[in-house]
């Protein structure tokens, strides 16, 4: 079949046009990196790529969430063996004085349940390495704990006043996946407060002491109430040490979950979005090389066409 020279020159116009326009993108490809220039490019490709980055950003925050509230776990875990060691240190000093011991001996003891009391406030009013008062609940700004037994007259034992959010209040649920949320926090109301028929851990000690000093009275009854509440109180802190030892290993586990799934994701994601370099820098040497065949060949060709129809 005969082309005649209109036909080819068209055809060689439009050759050189699309190479052009390749070459351009490819240019651009490589430029940026990116496959998809713009979403008109490929629609389906482009919506898979919206929907994946959508997962990718979530799962992000989630893996934040997951952090936040391990450090938090982390952090309470930390004090709350602290004041189980602390409540055991009294309850040895208790269990090893009795009525009949010397007043020099059991006010040995009332100085160091002194020590203890004072660690006890202190544990319960730690702040995180944001500053904020760990077993507040919801009021994070305002120290949760206070009671000056120790501060004031041998008889003036007072009660303890609490001023974060009260039990079963204060608690911070995180979401650390789609509709999947981990306790963070503790509030320690049920330690210092409940003990016993709802006695008062601190003012209890704050008794004790004044009880075991030089001048006061304490019976042995007294003693093994005081024993009693500092059992109760280890009681309930096993239970909070036990629930955040569980979220803990849940959210170790969640982790790595979350960890491999964002590698899947975010591999998908650039075999979408992301360019091969190496790739596209073949085609675009082999599209230039053939656009400039075709453009010699066009000129050459265009040339003779114009001096035929000149002759």
């Amino acid at each position: 079949m005969r082309i005649d020279s209109s036909t080819y020159l068209n055809t060689s116009l439009l050759g050189i046009q699309s190479n052009q326009t390749t070459i351009a993108r490819l240019n651009q490809q490589i430029a940026t990196g990116l496959t998809m220039l713009a979403g008109k490019d490929d629609p389906v490709a482009a919506t898979k790529a919206m929907e994946l980055g959508n997962r990718v950003s979530l799962r992000t925050q989630y893996m934040a969430n997951q952090e936040k509230a391990e450090l938090d776990l982390k952090y309470q875990t930390v004090v709350t063996q602290e004041i189980d060691s602390t409540l055991n240190q009294a309850r040895g000093l208790l269990t090893s004085i009795s009525p009949s011991h010397s007043a020099s001996l059991r006010n040995a003891h009332a100085e160091q349940l002194k020590v203890v009391f004072s660690h006890l406030v202190g544990l319960a009013n730690t702040r995180d390495p944001a500053g904020n008062f760990i077993f507040s609940g919801f009021e994070t700004a305002t120290e949760p704990f206070a009671n000056s037994s120790i501060d004031t007259i041998p008889a003036m034992v007072q009660p303890t006043t609490y001023s974060g959010t009260p039990a079963p209040g204060g608690v911070r649920n995180i979401e650390v996946e789609n509709g999947r949320y981990v306790q963070a926090n503790d509030n320690l109301d049920q330690v210092f407060k409940a003990g016993v028929a709802g006695s008062d851990l601190l003012q209890e000690l704050g008794e004790a002491i004044v009880n075991l000093q030089t001048g006061g009275t304490v019976t042995q009854p007294d003693l093994n109430g005081y024993i009693a509440l500092l059992d109760s109180a280890l009681y309930d802190l096993g239970l909070i040490q036990h629930r955040a030892a569980g979220a803990l290993t849940e959210i170790k586990d969640l982790r790595t979950t979350t960890d491999a799934l964002m590698l899947v994701e975010k591999n998908a994601l650039s075999d979408l979005t992301q360019v091969d370099k190496a790739a596209a820098i073949v085609e675009l040497q082999s599209r230039q090389t053939t656009l400039e065949a075709i453009s010699r060949a066009y000129s050459i060709t265009s040339g003779l066409s114009l001096f035929n129809y000149l002759s």
